[in-house]
């Protein structure tokens, strides 16, 4: 018969996601009007803003799939991710920008409103799959979480059951429950994961003042092992830039659009900025601690090492951290579906009919529901949800980033100029990774995003345009589709 410290973590979770339950309901939005679902009343703190973002970029396999990286790749790793966590500040100096478009629901409608509504459709349909598969991450790493942690329990069921809260909250309150769920889940991993950390380094064996030289006698933690000047070196950069441009999907830019202004999205960006290194920073040194203690562990027994160092009550705490950040990232891309269906793809189909709020309403409510059991089941059937990935979170990096950044900066294109752009982008992309990426492991996402941007250039100023088209002083708006 199993022992009452069996059941710990699995007590210690359900009250987590009864918490969570709680939290959402309690700060549901209080009306049916689409624009405060979506985007609130414009009235965040800015901390607030500055938590949500950060717990968008910390998903849940940030923390699991980055400490066996560490392991497995070394310097490397370490060197990506100090590069990745400054990422954030990409989006800073972009929000001072878009005070044009602040009054918008979604990325989307950004693009709509300077390119028309084919660009708009795609643009959504886009972030829709790309949404998909990132929450169908999301529960798969919970429900890992949960087996490594559990042994008395099936973890599809506890894996169910978070992810019918998140459907419940995201449906039911919009983005005010997104958001202070958000701000709980944060702050729940962010105090986990120093000490997860700390007590790491309490099991290590070796005395401090070794550590250092330890990493340094090992091959894959010497810099000349990483910094030569070949093909390697290129492949590096392009996977920085990539990694780097990933912030600005639609995810995270939605939080600009939260923000009462301009100038508040830019400091709830900056201020967001330092507290993503040092959570980087902890979870390196977890990575860092298990070589140390274990230099010679396959990736597959790195978790379950660390597991057998906790206690019962530590290991509910695990658990939980990695919910909390799965579960903070899910949550807002079912909410940015919900927007992108009920309003992008709505409004872009039915053109200047007026819609009803209450049936947007109820349109995105259901979308969250339909999107997050979709997920739910492509996480449980594909084995392999991992391997989708890097091709989903290039898809919009390649189709949506440039026409973007290009509106930001003040630049009016056409439809047609629009879907040159994209369309060049996604077949750069595909031919890139059939031919180019296997035989130099070179990324494709930037010189694919890249091409995007070039495209669209050369067909503006190759082809005729309408009047008003081109580029425009900051704050106005001119529609040249």
């Amino acid at each position: 018969m199993l022992s009452l410290n069996a059941y710990i973590p699995f007590l210690m979770v359900g009250g987590f996601l009864l918490l969570t339950l709680v939290v959402g309901l309690r700060f549901k939005s209080k009306t049916t009007l689409l624009r405060e679902y979506a985007i609130g009343n414009k009235q965040f703190p800015t901390a607030t803003l500055a938590t949500t973002i950060l717990a968008v970029v910390c998903g849940g396999g940030m923390l699991k799939y980055n400490v066996e990286l560490i392991h497995q790749e070394g310097l490397f790793w370490v060197i990506m991710l100090l590069f990745s966590s400054v990422g954030i500040l990409i989006i800073s100096p972009l929000a001072l920008c878009m005070g044009p478009f602040m009054q918008h629901l979604s990325m989307s409608e950004t693009i709509g409103s300077v390119y028309g509504k084919y660009p708009r459709i795609i643009a959504a349909i886009t972030t829709i799959g790309f949404s998909i598969v990132l929450i169908a991450i999301q529960i798969s790493v919970m429900a890992k979480a949960i087996n490594m942690c559990m042994d008395t329990v099936d973890s599809k069921i506890i894996t169910i059951v978070a992810t019918l809260v998140l459907i419940c909250y995201s449906a039911i309150g919009g983005i005010r429950s997104v958001t202070f769920t958000d701000v709980l889940q944060f702050v729940t991993f962010t105090i986990i994961i120093p000490l997860l950390a700390v007590n790491l380094f309490h099991k290590i064996d070796n005395p401090i003042e070794t550590i250092v030289p330890f990493l340094q006698r090992q091959e894959k933690f010497q810099f000349g092992s990483i910094f030569h000047l070949n093909i390697n070196l290129v492949a590096i950069l392009s996977i920085i830039l990539s990694s780097l441009l990933s912030y600005t999907h639609p995810i995270v830019v939605q939080r600009v659009y939260m923000s009462a202004s301009p100038i508040q999205a830019s400091k709830a960006f900056l201020y967001a900025a330092p507290f993503g290194v040092l959570i980087y920073f902890f979870i390196i040194l977890i990575g860092l601690f298990i070589f140390v203690s274990a230099p010679t562990l396959s990736t597959e027994q790195i978790w379950p090492h660390i597991m057998s160092q906790l206690s019962p009550v530590f290991k509910g705490w695990v658990s939980i951290s990695l919910l909390a950040m799965g579960m903070s990232t899910a949550d807002s891309c079912l909410h940015v579906c919900s927007v992108m269906v009920s309003h992008d793809m709505v409004e872009s189909v039915r053109g200047n009919k007026v819609v009803s709020y209450v049936y947007q309403f109820g349109l995105s409510r259901l979308t969250s529901i339909v999107v997050g059991l979709l997920a739910m089941i492509l996480a449980f059937k594909d084995n392999n949800v991992m391997e989708l990935r890097i091709l989903a979170c290039e898809f919009p990096v390649v189709i949506i980033t440039a026409p973007f950044i290009l509106a930001v900066l003040g630049f009016r294109g056409t439809a047609s100029t629009a879907l040159i752009g994209m369309t060049t982008g996604l077949l750069t992309l595909l031919a890139w990774n059939k031919w180019i990426e296997p035989v130099t492991e070179i990324m494709g996402a930037f010189p694919c995003m890249v091409a995007n941007g070039l495209a669209m250039m050369a067909a503006h100023y190759l082809l005729p345009q309408p009047a008003g088209s081109g580029w425009v002083a900051n704050g106005a708006l001119k529609q040249t589709r």
